[in-house]
C-alpha cells in the first residue's frame, strides 16, 4: 500500500516546491492522491513541450504548494491555492487545477478532482467569481484512493459524471482495482487507470501517455 509520504515525495520532485504543511497533517490520503495525479498531468505537459509555471490564485509565484482538500471554486481566495500554467508554443494557455467545481452540460455543478482548463476561461471565472464551463475543460480526472477493492457504485457515479461533462477527456483514476468496476467502465468505453502508485511504472506511464495524447491533439488544432 502506497503511503501519502511516497505520493508527496513524487509531487515535490515534479514541481520542485514543498507541499504546504496543512496537506501533510490535515489532508486525507485521497487529497494527496489528487495532487499526485496533478503532478502526472504536469509531467505529460512537459513531455509534450509545454513550459510549466506554478502560480497561486493571486497570480503570484508560490513558495509552497497549497492544494484544496475539499471541492472549491476556482476564484476562492480562502488560501493561496496552487495551479499550474501550461504554455504550448503558439497555442492558447492552459491551467491545471486540483479540486475545482465546473458546470456540466445540465447546468449542475460537479467537482473535478484534477482539471485542465483553458486559461482564458479560468481568468474570466476568477474575475466574475463563477465556475468554469466543462466545455472549456480538456482533462477531467476523477481520483479514488482506497485501501480496499472499489465498490461498483463508484463506477456508476463516474458514468453519470462523464455524461454531463463535455471535457475532451474524462478519466477514472485509482490506486486500487476492481474487476466489476473495470468491466463496466470498459463496456461503456470510458477511460480508466488502476493500481496507480509511484512504484507502478507501467501504470504511471500509461496514464501519462493518455494525458499526453490530449495535449498532442490540442497542439494540432
Amino acid at each position: 500500500m502506497t503511503s501519502p509520504t511516497d505520493l508527496l515525495a513524487q509531487i515535490e520532485g515534479t514541481l520542485q516546491l514543498a507541499v504546504s504543511p496543512s496537506i501533510r497533517t490535515e489532508a486525507s490520503a485521497s487529497d494527496v492522491f489528487e495532487a499526485y495525479v496533478f503532478s502526472i498531468v504536469i509531467e505529460a505537459a512537459r513531455a509534450e513541450g509545454a513550459i510549466v509555471n506554478v502560480r497561486d490564485v493571486f497570480g503570484q509565484v508560490p513558495t509552497i504548494l497549497t492544494f484544496r482538500t475539499s471541492p472549491g471554486y476556482i476564484s476562492s481566495r480562502v488560501q493561496a491555492y496552487t495551479h499550474a500554467v501550461l504554455g504550448f508554443p503558439g497555442k492558447p494557455v492552459l491551467e491545471a487545477h486540483v479540486g475545482v467545481r465546473v458546470v456540466g452540460k445540465s447546468g449542475v455543478l460537479h467537482e473535478c478532482d484534477v482539471a485542465v482548463i483553458e486559461q482564458a476561461e479560468a481568468e474570466t471565472c476568477r474575475q466574475r467569481e463563477v465556475p468554469p464551463r466543462s466545455s472549456s475543460v480538456l482533462i477531467a480526472a476523477e481520483c479514488k484512493f482506497y485501501s480496499t477493492p472499489l465498490r461498483l457504485n463508484l463506477a456508476r457515479e463516474f458514468l453519470g459524471l462523464s455524461l454531463d461533462l463535455s471535457a475532451e477527456q474524462v478519466l477514472f483514476v485509482t490506486n486500487s482495482s476492481s474487476d466489476s468496476v473495470e468491466k463496466l467502465l470498459s463496456h461503456r468505453k470510458r477511460e480508466w487507470e488502476h493500481n496507480l502508485t509511484p512504484r507502478a511504472q507501467a501504470e504511471v506511464m500509461r496514464l501519462r501517455h493518455k494525458f499526453q495524447s490530449v495535449f498532442q491533439h490540442f497542439k494540432a488544432r
